[in-house]
């Protein structure tokens, strides 16, 4: 380990060497980023270490998901979930149930609850501006499950011309199987306009994967049939001082799961998976003077998830699927209180108190006594200190109050920026985190032929504490060029880890919190922009908590895993052209596992298959209005990676589904605009 951290750090100041060798001049460019600050401000000056990916960004690789987003990123790790049609993300070696996902700072809710393993495929790709992340505790900001990190998704509110229309039309391939009936067929249209100081926008979209064939015989598919309706709508009113809006999003989704004949002249049983969600917020903020400011938040969640079930005959006759477990109906609504102030009696130090109060309520027949509730109350306070311009730091505490689960009474975190010269930053920070349980931890009951599982109550939130530090450095002085490198750091460790416990007398699956966890990890960055060129390599490598070494010190306290990303575009602006390439390896996985092996238990350690992934796009501007995008999705054609672990409920199997194989797409984007 010690030499790859030498190699690693050798790359980095060999970087910086490279870079101070042509040094001219050059003007940079600072993208604005409001996740966790006090104001909107310039990513250099922020004093959390964040990742943007711009609006010019999301255009160049012309998504038809959120996951086309995200796919070529560092510490980003995705898994398909065949039973649900989802898609579930790891940050930093920790799952789903740890990263915080916003939309403008609203904590979204999914299937399980507010902020619990969301699918981000249920965002609406279209609807972006940028996307701000920072990895690492943020849980004196915005509270439980940010232990990993948090993605705030922004979207697009300011429009730029009186009136603007945007169309766009995507068909894409499923890997070799395209058609009428076949890849996928999305469109959008959306509407924009402003007079004086009121502003709106309003759109529409309909999303149609008709699922993946592949190796599935009869009437299955290996990926499911999803389609998806998203809407959304916004007004505001801005003035120097006051900027309100309110906006309204919804999601109506379904996926289809058709089955085979079992024989015997016996019905299929096929599913469908309802997701419904209703996102509304109001948003308000106002300057009163330059030292004093006010932000107010309120925002409800309505997200109903309902599995139905039918017997599909081999006549083609379809009745109603009466037996146990077929059916389940849950909904979900959040509702989110947030403001704060920020003031600043001196140049040197600013305050910022808020409070943050979230209510969950869930309902339905697998929760138990049927309907079940969680408040949560919390006053956080942060400052500012600015002793010199290259010195700051901000510390911040949060008191909680939750209404059912054990919550920590306090959360600390501190952190700093040195600006050691115009050309070099560092940043550290350490911080204490929780995530709350959720609610189907704590009360979901869920008993057919082949599950007995009940939630627990009695489960605490677990606790983290982090450390993490970064070292920036950006060349200013290369003619027609810039370059920067970050090189950064982490350290996790979370108590009372929240997991399965088998009870073998009674055959019953709870949850308890049963264990430690742990996860490290190192990332170098580097990124140049010369003249129509935008290229980036990046590195990164995490290590994961091998839980047995507690009771065995033969076996390593950690396991590692590497990945490398490389995107580079580069435009051509007399043929108005872009081309772009996104590539990302993703290293082998290894994990320590406990199985049978007669009437012992025996340790083992599995790996998860290392693979390649690449996106290829091109960008053609037609006009004034009219842009034409097409491109190859997943060149290396990944459709499964192997897997040493014998599947069980609770650990993968022996191959883990990771996309449909390469695909081509093409995109017609239409812009409208009237100043």
């Amino acid at each position: 380990m010690r030499k790859k951290l030498v190699v690693i750090l050798a790359l980095f100041y060999s970087n910086l060497l490279i870079a101070q060798k042509d040094s001219t001049g050059i003007i940079q460019l600072e993208d604005v980023v409001i996740t966790g600050g006090y104001k909107p401000g310039s990513v250099k000056n922020s004093v959390y270490q964040v990742k943007v990916i711009s609006e010019t960004q999301i255009k160049k690789i012309a998504p038809s998901s959120l996951q086309d987003v995200l796919n070529s990123q560092l510490n980003f790790r995705f898994s398909h979930d065949n039973a649900t049609g989802g898609s579930n993300l790891n940050l930093l070696g920790l799952s789903g149930q740890y990263v915080k996902i916003l939309i403008d700072g609203v904590p979204m809710v999914g299937r399980q609850g507010v902020s619990n393993e969301i699918n981000i495929n249920q965002v609406d790709v279209n609807s972006i501006e940028r996307i701000e992340i920072i990895e690492g505790p943020m849980s004196v900001i915005y509270g439980a499950d940010a232990l990993a990190g948090v993605i705030n998704i922004i979207t697009k509110k300011k429009p730029v011309h009186a009136f603007s229309v945007h169309a766009k039309l995507h068909e894409e391939s499923a890997g070799k199987e395209y058609g009428y009936d076949k890849g996928i067929h999305n469109q959008y249209l959306s509407i924009t306009g402003k007079h004086k100081n009121w502003y709106g926008s309003g759109g529409i979209g309909r999303n149609l994967f008709t699922g993946w064939k592949d190796t599935a015989t009869g009437r299955e598919l290996v990926w499911h049939r999803k389609r998806q309706i998203n809407a959304n709508a916004l007004i505001g009113y801005r003035t120097k001082d006051l900027n309100v809006y309110y906006r309204l999003e919804g999601l109506d989704e379904l996926i289809t799961n058709p089955a085979n004949f079992p024989g015997n002249n016996q019905p299929a049983i096929d599913q469908d998976y309802i997701s419904i969600r209703l996102m509304q917020h109001l948003h308000a903020s106002y300057n009163f003077n330059k030292d004093l400011s006010a932000n107010v938040v309120f925002s409800h969640t309505h997200f109903k998830r309902q599995v139905y079930s039918t017997l599909f005959y081999v006549g083609g006759d379809v009745k109603l699927a009466t037996a146990p477990g077929l059916h389940s109906l849950a909904v979900f609504n959040g509702i989110n209180f947030r403001s704060d102030v920020v003031y600043s009696p001196f140049q040197f130090i600013s305050f910022q108190p808020g409070i943050d109060i979230n209510t969950e309520s869930g309902e339905g027949e697998r929760l138990k006594d049927g309907v079940q509730h969680i408040n949560d109350y919390a006053f956080y306070l942060t400052s500012e200190i600015k002793p010199n311009a290259r010195i700051q730091v901000r510390p911040g505490i949060r008191l909680i109050k939750n209404s059912v689960y054990n919550a920590p009474p306090l959360i600390p975190s501190v952190n700093t920026l040195f600006q050691l010269s115009p050309a070099f930053s560092f940043r550290a920070a350490y911080a204490k985190g929780y995530r709350s349980p959720s609610l189907r931890e704590l009360y979901f009951n869920f008993i057919d032929a082949n599950h007995t599982i009940v939630g627990n109550p009695d489960l605490k939130a677990e606790h983290s504490k982090s450390f993490t530090g970064s070292i920036t450095y950006t060349n200013k002085n290369i003619r027609s060029a810039k370059f920067s490198s970050v090189f950064s750091g982490f350290s996790n460790h979370i108590k009372n880890r929240i997991g399965f416990y088998d009870n073998i007398n009674s055959s019953v699956t709870t949850y308890l919190n049963i264990a430690n966890y742990k996860t490290r990890g190192v990332s170098l960055i580097n990124t140049i922009n010369y003249k129509k060129l935008d290229a980036s390599l990046g590195f990164s490598y995490t290590g994961r908590y091998n839980e047995y070494e507690a009771n065995d010190n033969t076996l390593p306290e950690f396991k590692w895993s590497g990945e490398i990303n490389t995107n580079i575009s580069f435009t051509f602006p007399k043929a108005g052209l872009q081309t772009g390439v996104y590539y990302k390896f993703t290293g082998k996985l290894p994990y320590y596992i406990e199985i049978n092996n007669g009437p012992q238990k025996e340790i083992k350690l599995a790996e998860t298959n290392r693979y390649h992934w690449a996106d290829l796009t091109i960008n053609k501007k037609i006009g004034k209005a009219v842009t034409l995008n097409a491109g190859i999705r997943n060149l290396f054609d990944i459709t499964r990676v192997s897997n040493t672990a014998t599947g069980t409920a609770h650990t993968p199997g022996p191959l883990l589904q990771i996309g449909t194989g390469r695909s081509f797409f093409t995109q017609i984007v239409l812009n409208l605009e009237k100043k």
